[in-house]
């Protein structure tokens, strides 16, 4: 695991601001790294098919989220410890997701271009409750929506839903994701297996 300075309390304390964001933390499910390359590649081809101009996302950026746990200028190593603790009571098996649509969701002035999944998406419900469950437990506030998908890109078009070839995985883990704003560059702290 990485160690890291606790950069907001540093800040605070020279008297430099706190408050514009740096990092984000949320848990993910990740496609392993052969349907990663799958995606990718159905993602550079409806960019083309379509004539969207937003570039798609890395493939080793590929994932569904779970659980937005906030924006910092610096994560409070408490909300580490907790969201690790958390993820560690989740008691799920293995399972299977598929993803056999795309469509856009409304966003500002770019619009996700995502993936969808109508088979497995009551198994990525149930493990987003589950791990809902463990961060209440902690005293953590979840997010209570989730629709599962998996962003391929942003564009300022919208596209209406469609059905694509399915996109299969096994999903045997998740993750913690510390990702850094503006740089798009993740790093990972902690990954949590089921089953």
């Amino acid at each position: 695991m990485t160690k890291f300075t606790p950069s907001a309390e540093a800040q605070l304390s020279l008297g430099f601001g706190g408050d514009i964001p740096t990092e984000r933390l949320f848990f993910a499910v990740m496609p392993d790294p052969a349907t990663a390359w799958r995606i990718a590649e159905l993602a550079e081809g409806l960019r083309g098919d379509h004539g969207l101009g937003g570039r798609p996302l890395a493939q080793e950026r590929l994932h569904v989220t779970l659980h937005h746990l906030g924006d910092y200028a610096g994560l409070p190593p408490s909300l580490l410890a907790k969201a690790r603790q958390a993820a560690a009571r989740v008691r799920q098996p293995a399972f299977e997701v598929c993803f056999d649509e795309v469509g856009s969701f409304a966003g500002n002035r770019q619009h996700p271009f995502v993936l969808r999944s109508a088979h497995g998406a009551d198994l990525l419900q149930g493990l987003h409750q589950a791990l809902a469950r463990g961060l209440q437990g902690l005293g953590l506030r979840p997010e209570p929506a989730f629709t599962p998908h998996l962003t391929l890109l942003y564009d300022s078009r919208r596209l209406p839903p469609q059905p694509v070839q399915p996109m299969r995985w096994l999903v045997r883990e998740f993750v913690l994701i510390r990702s850094y704003l503006g740089q798009t560059r993740y790093q990972l702290e902690g990954r949590f297996p089921l089953g």
